[in-house]
């Protein structure tokens, strides 16, 4: 048998790969491999297919489900029937739309398979939602109107920068941009003692501020530690028993003075002993002019007499003060003076039936309540006690800026049935004889009585006194 030629083998060879080639291009063109005769129909309505061509891809997620199997044209809009594997299940609320390959690729249908669990398209069915797809065309004609108008643009800035007078209008922006900025300069390096004396003043301003809150802190350790009066009267439970000794005999000294026993009791409630005062206060004005001409300033006795008025927010009342301070030494005052509280003086009553005691706490409205004190200063702080509105207590005062700002603590009302009255507030002499206040009063009532307030004060100091008891008429 004669042997096949080299040349007879090299074209069977072609021939069978043609015909392996040509049956591979047959079942691709027929829808990849069966695809288009063994999946199910669906149909979407869409308003554009343009550029999408029978055949192309279907994917879900990247990954290819189906094909393009019709397009036809239905009231105005494009009609695609898309033939899916049968293993893909579409829900309802599926969406398609149409992408490409890149800017310039073919097209392909994108379909988002919708909630799992949800009713299903059968075959035949339609894909209710569509995405929009993006028109390329009107891109590119949208970005060749935007070009046109660059190009308008960059014409009419070179025709106006261009030109003589655009380039003496840039020199004229540069020349007074350089202006300004010497103008500035001027304006700082002129001012530069200012700004220095501005910034040196809020830097001493600062240190003050520590150290009057290093003050205070270390008054506050002391307290804590049980040292001074303050500190006895917190730690020491025999100290606390003592004042509350003194604040009963305070207690019965008040009551004495509103039956109008006594001195300060008939100068309180006796019209005619405070004409006899007014008298006597003139008299003394009078003699203090003669005084003043033997006693050095530091030396002599120094009176104040001071109004103050409070209003309270959270009652809408008003409290007024009428005091008056005598301070024999510099270091030493005394204060004297009488109060008007809206809720007026609290009475407590003890009550006993069938061997149990009921207390019941009243108030007597319109009533006057009593102040007396005993001070001392030592240099920035005051500490007092005594009085305070008809019961016992104690203060302590912070001055600062040259005695303008004072700092006031006070507590008063001891008792086991309520709360004491704490209060705390500033003061700031705006004039000579003006100050303003504003503060917290009853800080931990447990009855509702804390409210903030604000307030302001006139005082008279002894040149003024001697001045205002001079001009006032003496009733006959």
């Amino acid at each position: 048998m004669s042997s096949i030629s080299t040349e007879a083998k090299v074209g069977l060879f072609v021939l069978v790969a043609l015909i392996i080639l040509g049956y591979m291009s047959f079942r691709v063109g027929e829808g990849g491999f069966g695809l288009k005769k063994k999946g199910y129909p669906v149909q979407v309505v869409l308003d554009s297919a343009t550029g999408l061509e029978k055949d192309a891809s279907v994917q879900i997620a990247g990954v290819e489900v189906g094909r393009v199997e019709d397009i036809s044209l239905r009231d105005g809009k494009a009609l695609v029937t898309l033939r899916i594997i049968p293993e893909i299940t579409l829900a309802k609320d599926a969406e398609a739309t149409i992408k490409a390959y890149g800017i310039l690729g073919d097209k392909y249908v994108d379909i988002a398979p919708g909630t799992p669990g949800e009713e299903r398209i059968e075959a035949g069915g339609q894909i209710a939602r569509t995405g929009r797809q993006a028109d390329i065309d009107k891109l590119l004609s949208e970005l060749g109107a935007i070009a046109g108008d660059v190009m308008e643009v960059t014409a009419s800035l070179k025709n106006t920068v261009g030109s003589v007078e655009g380039e003496e209008n840039i020199r004229a922006i540069i020349h007074n941009t350089r202006v300004i900025t010497e103008d500035l300069g001027r304006i700082v390096r002129q001012n530069d003692a200012k700004l220095s004396l501005m910034v040196e003043n809020l830097s001493e301003a600062s240190v003050e501020m520590r150290r009057a809150f290093a003050t205070l802190n270390s008054i506050v350790e002391k307290v804590d530690r049980g040292e001074g009066t303050i500190g006895q009267l917190v730690e020491n439970k025999e100290a606390f028993d003592n004042l509350n000794q003194s604040l009963a005999s305070l207690r019965n000294i008040t009551d004495k003075i509103n039956r109008g026993e006594g001195s300060i009791g008939k100068l309180v409630n006796d019209e005619d002993t405070v004409e006899n005062l007014n008298a006597s206060l003139q008299s003394l004005g009078k003699s203090m002019e003669g005084i003043d001409r033997f006693v050095s300033k530091s030396e002599q006795f120094r009176t104040f007499l001071g109004y103050r008025g409070e209003y309270l927010f959270d009652s809408g009342d008003g409290k007024s003060y009428l005091d008056l301070t005598i301070r024999p030494k510099e270091d030493y005052f005394y204060v004297l003076g009488l109060v008007t509280d809206p809720r007026g003086e609290r009475t407590v009553t003890d009550s006993t039936t069938n061997g149990e005691t009921t207390r019941t706490e009243s108030w007597e409205k319109n009533e006057l309540l009593f102040t007396a004190q005993i001070g001392k200063r030592f240099k920035d702080i005051a500490l007092r006690g005594g009085v305070f509105e008809s019961t016992g207590g104690v203060g302590v005062d912070y001055f600062a800026l040259d005695d303008r700002l004072k700092l006031t603590f006070e507590a008063f009302d001891f008792g086991s049935d309520r709360n004491a009255h704490l209060k705390t507030y500033a003061e700031y002499r705006l004039l000579k004889h003006i100050y303003l206040s504003a503060g917290w009063d009853d800080v931990i009532s447990n009855e509702g009585g804390e409210s903030p307030f604000i307030g302001f004060a006139i005082r008279f100091e002894d040149e003024d006194l001697k001045y205002l008891l001079g001009s006032v008429p003496i009733p006959k």
